[in-house]
């Protein structure tokens, strides 16, 4: 990349939760002062929305109602980090009051919501910025270069298994994403940066849909429970009770606030009211051949990632041991001590040695192997969020691996799921293109 620095920029964002303040409100003002300034923030909870302004050390002025912002402040670009079901009711406000948007992934979280914003793009002549931050992890765009080094030749099929633990993977089932209505499952939510990968790395784009997924392991009443966490009876015997007064961010930016919005943060993983999967695995059919074979538990042993491409040439295996418990406990606190990366395989001999670098393995077509030793990166997301960061605010002027996505990636990447939470309903194959429509 070659760094062309922008004009200094006025910023408004939307959304003052861990990832609107962590990813984007802190660095934009301790880092890239020199070509940002943030002037305005908005958040349906105004006291956390001041609160984050406070914690970043700046002064701007905070609004509850985006349409009021947008007719009072003067600003150029936005950066939508909002509950997933709003980002579409932004990015078009946004475009037809002339702004530049940034929008968290996914862009929106149905196919409806995506036809209206690429109507709104098509109207303003605005585009919106998706930001995929894996795109940016050194270890996958190594992987996205020797793909289009034609090291494989032509895709036939991939096979990609995500993992979440019972650290990470149970967080989501708490939260606002637990119900469909506001994330679209973990299909759109947490799928839409994996789907996109694929997308990415295979240069193809996804044709039909097939899926199927249960909720299996939370929800429904599975075990005795309270509303929350905070006033759970049943706390020494769950081994997810997540204590919010003993996790600084987590109280800082949710507990301490939640007398204004009523959001708890600690909603219990068992409830009824959940409607969302924590077991899916989805069929996909590409335009120009491959197949992929993609499956997401979301209360796996350990977090990670495995992928193998096969090809005319040969077959690319790679993956991410992220995190393993070393010890088992059903104490949620205590497991997540005991957490490292390391060889999920090698664990079961009792090898826990920390890996430092990350392999990329290919086999030719007719016999030998070749490994690809990338080091790894342990800041956030494995480097990503610091380099998308730089792309976006200190800008580019090549991009060469395409890491910078727009529209039609974010909708490529959520119509999967869309169209996978459809095929879940009616037991058949649904093709992108009927969700697109005109």
């Amino acid at each position: 990349m070659k760094k062309v620095r922008n004009l200094k920029k006025r910023y408004a964002l939307v959304g003052t939760g861990i990832r609107g303040t962590s990813m984007f409100l802190e660095p934009l003002v301790k880092e890239y002062g020199d070509v940002a300034e943030v002037v305005s923030v908005c958040d349906l909870n105004p006291k956390r929305a001041r609160f984050a302004l406070e914690k970043a050390g700046i002064q701007a002025s905070v609004y509850t109602d985006f349409d009021q912002m947008l007719a009072a402040v003067d600003f150029d670009v936005v950066i939508i980090a909002s509950p997933d079901y709003s980002h579409h009711d932004y990015i078009i406000k946004a475009m037809r009051a002339g702004k530049e948007v940034i929008s968290e992934k996914p862009m929106t979280i149905d196919a409806e919501k995506c036809r209206a914003i690429f109507q709104a793009e098509k109207e303003t002549g605005k585009n919106v910025c998706v930001t995929f931050n894996l795109r940016f992890v050194p270890y996958l765009g190594k992987i996205k270069e020797l793909l289009a080094s034609g090291i494989v030749g032509d895709i036939y099929a991939v096979d990609f298994k995500w993992y979440l633990d019972t650290w990470h993977g149970v967080d989501y089932f708490r939260r606002w994403h637990a119900h469909m209505a506001n994330s679209g499952s973990l299909l759109i939510h947490k799928s839409t940066h994996h789907l996109d990968l694929v997308n990415w790395f295979i240069s193809q784009e996804p044709k039909q849909v097939y899926a199927e997924a249960d909720l299996n392991f939370f929800g429904k009443d599975k075990q005795p429970h309270g509303e929350r966490c905070k006033t759970c009876e049943h706390e020494a015997k769950c081994p997810y009770y997540l204590d919010l007064e003993s996790e600084e961010i987590l109280k800082e930016l949710y507990l301490d606030h939640e007398d204004v919005d009523g959001y708890h943060r600690d909603k219990c993983v068992f409830s009824s009211e959940i409607d969302i999967y924590d077991t899916m695995s989805l069929l996909v059919r590409y335009d120009q051949g491959a197949i992929l074979n993609y499956s997401l538990i979301a209360c796996a042993p350990f977090e990670g990632w495995e992928m193998a491409i096969s090809g005319s040439k040969g077959r690319l295996e790679c993956g991410i041991d992220q995190r393993f418990f070393t010890e088992e406990t059903f104490s949620l606190s205590e497991r997540i001590k005991t957490a490292k990366s390391v060889d999920f395989k090698k664990a079961a001999f009792g090898d826990y040695n920390e890996l430092k670098e990350d392999i990329i393995r290919f086999y030719p077509l007719y016999g030998g192997a070749e490994a690809i030793v990338v080091p790894r990166d342990t800041s956030d997301h494995g480097g990503g969020d610091r380099r998308l960061r730089d792309y976006l605010f200190n800008g580019y002027s090549e991009d060469p691996l395409g890491k910078m996505a727009g529209s039609k990636a974010g909708a490529m990447s959520l119509l999967i799921g869309a169209a996978a939470n459809e095929a879940i309903k009616t037991g058949k194959p649904i093709k992108i293109k009927d969700l697109l429509a005109d």
